[in-house]
């Protein structure tokens, strides 16, 4: 049976990954802390305001505090593209974001056109762009989980393994990536290592049963629908 899932990167919690993506605000301001021109204190704490306000899910008061900034700072432009994309300002955000790819924070440019592209179905262009981020971060545990995602939708099991454990390599415990690597084995056919790493994390019984069904459901192109890119499909 098909089943529509959305490309949340994340595709496992069911609770809480649902309506987030793998890459939060908060990994981008700590890769990029001196990337762009330098802020005001002022600046900085609004920032910071604005990337607490997203990582709590208040994306609408997030571009509120953002519609009088000034500032042309890619961090300020990162920030109003999650939020944009998280209300489904979908083409707004795949603007912000082409526009992004311009600036010393080319590589969560990419990821983010590579969201939407996903979240519209392109995944062979979703591809190219996390690809390409992937080449310009390759120590972002979230870029790599993210890359990892896209070719599990490939259903290239193998390779979207090896991008999830070099992800958890990178950031150990990394939630997301995790359970992806528990979905892919799984697809892979590798049933018993998937629930000894599911074990080993922490996924109890009745999670790793939401990803099996999860992972019999999964159809390589179904990655986006009408509710989709209505309520902005949360990545």
């Amino acid at each position: 049976m098909k089943r529509i899932i959305s490309l949340g990167l994340t595709l496992v919690l069911a609770a809480a990954a649902s309506g987030c993506a793998s890459t939060s605000t908060s990994s981008a301001s700590a890769n990029n802390q001196s990337c762009g021109p330098n802020l005001a204190q002022a600046e900085n704490m609004k920032l910071d305001l604005v990337s607490q306000l997203i990582n709590e899910g208040n994306y609408y008061s997030a571009l509120a505090h953002l519609e009088n900034d000034s500032t042309k700072s890619p961090q300020a432009l990162w920030l109003r593209a999650e939020a944009q994309r998280k209300t489904g300002l979908l083409s707004e955000a795949y603007s912000s974001y082409r526009d992004l790819s311009l600036s010393c924070m080319t590589a969560f440019g990419h990821a983010g056109m590579a969201k939407i592209l996903a979240t519209r179905g392109d995944v062979s262009q979703a591809h190219q762009h996390m690809l390409k981020a992937r080449r310009l971060a390759p120590t972002n545990s979230d870029i790599r989980n993210d890359y990892g995602f896209i070719l599990l939708a490939h259903g290239d099991f193998k390779a979207a393994q090896r991008e999830f454990m070099t992800a958890l390599q990178l950031k150990p415990g990394h939630p997301v990536a995790i359970r992806n690597m528990v979905m892919s084995l799984i697809l892979d056919g590798d049933s018993r290592t998937a629930m000894r790493m599911a074990s080993n994390n922490g996924i109890n019984s009745a999670e790793f049963k939401q990803l099996v069904s999860k992972a019999n459901s999964f159809t390589r192109p179904a990655l986006a629908n009408k509710a989709n890119l209505r309520h902005g499909a949360p990545l």
